[in-house]
């Protein structure tokens, strides 16, 4: 089986997590409306997470199924594309079908008036900065290591590298070749470099992130939010140095050729625990920490302040009276940017930027 096989499959399992999205959210909020906590397990509200799972899991399976056939009856190019528009065709299908689920939230909320009887409170914890949110940046030099070794390997045995280094195997087993140069041979190195800056950017804004403790129970709150962002960090450390780890192994290929025979065992392996361990990790945790048991103690009648205009069809947060950037998905588990703010959208395109950069280096 060739990588493109293994990553096709990997990605579209994966992406069978979108289906769980309602069960791993904060139980204050509901495909991107907030509500009282009590209310999560309301019977008519636990049909509807049913009910979406359902629908999105039986999407999942009729697009992976015209792939399979396609990969049977057609070549590899329009696999290619059938892969690209399938993918497409699900991450829009499971939004349209959120959409529905979330206007009828919206509709209940308003009919029933919940916020009537509930007073609306905010909940700022001064010594929430003094945890240990995240793990110290120090840790980080172990994959920085990793990609001075890589650094090392290449240019101490260049010599010994082919004048014509592998870069790709498509699905017919069949490998891609190009020119061994400097720009060639430096692409990997900088997209670890890329993927190192990426993970502790993604450790800073977990760090800085907006604290969200629960009016409900802020003790509680608290401590599960402070488990979360350690977890996650502690994860996002582990990651990252696999995702650079795996990148050592493909430049190693340019070196060794005949490593080239295990790239496939190695890719699955590597992308195989990330994309594992991220569905452990969020069904065990929740989006701030909501599954992790801790003693309850709750107060029914206060709640966080309702902030659902601010959440645009439940899911991009405008609020330009926020002076945070970054904070915790609505729905789905991790973080996401304050739209109103110029410097999230400064942000975005720089990510971006940088991370096409290495791509140049083929013209080197």
């Amino acid at each position: 089986m060739s990588s493109d096989y293994i990553l096709i499959s990997i990605v579209f399992l994966s992406l069978g997590f979108l289906a769980f999205i309602p069960f791993v959210t904060r139980k204050t909020e509901s495909f991107g409306v907030s509500i009282p906590a009590d209310y999560y397990y309301r019977t008519d509200l636990k049909k509807m997470r049913k009910n979406y799972a359902t629908i999105v899991l039986l999407l999942l399976v009729i697009v992976s199924l015209v792939l399979v056939l396609i990969g049977i009856n057609f070549n590899t190019k329009t696999l290619y594309i059938s892969y690209i528009v399938g993918l497409f065709v699900y991450l829009s299908g499971g939004f349209l079908v959120y959409l529905p689920f979330h206007r009828k939230m919206k509709i209940i909320k308003a009919h029933e008036n919940w916020l009537e009887s509930k007073q609306q409170t905010v909940v700022i914890d001064t010594s929430f900065r003094e945890e240990k949110l995240v793990v110290s940046f120090a840790w980080f030099i172990i994959p920085f290591l990793v990609i001075c070794g890589t650094f090392f390997i290449t240019f101490y045995l260049y010599n010994n590298i082919p004048e014509q280094i592998p870069m790709h195997t498509d699905m017919g087993g069949k490998i891609t070749y190009t020119d061994k140069s400097i720009g060639s041979l430096l692409i990997m190195p900088a997209l670890q470099l890329v993927m190192l800056g990426l993970f502790m950017f993604i450790n800073y804004m977990m760090s800085v992130s907006k604290q969200q403790v629960s009016a409900e129970n802020p003790d509680l709150s608290k401590r599960q939010i402070v488990l979360f962002r350690r977890r996650w960090s502690i994860f996002m450390l582990i990651s990252g140095t696999l995702t650079i780890m795996l990148l050592l192994f493909i430049q190693s290929t340019f070196i060794y050729p005949e490593l080239i025979q295990y790239e496939d065992i190695v890719i699955f392996t590597i992308i195989g625990f990330i994309l594992i361990g991220t569905f452990v990790l969020s069904v065990i945790t929740g989006q701030g920490g909501s599954r992790i048991k801790v003693q309850k103690n709750m107060n029914n009648n206060v709640i966080d302040r309702d902030e659902d205009e601010y959440w645009k069809l439940g899911q991009f947060y405008f609020n330009k009276n926020d002076p945070a950037i970054f904070i915790e998905k609505r729905f789905g588990v991790g973080w996401t940017n304050n739209w109103a703010r110029p410097l999230s959208w400064i942000l975005l395109l720089s990510i971006l930027a940088v991370a096409l950069l290495p791509l140049l280096l083929l013209f080197i």
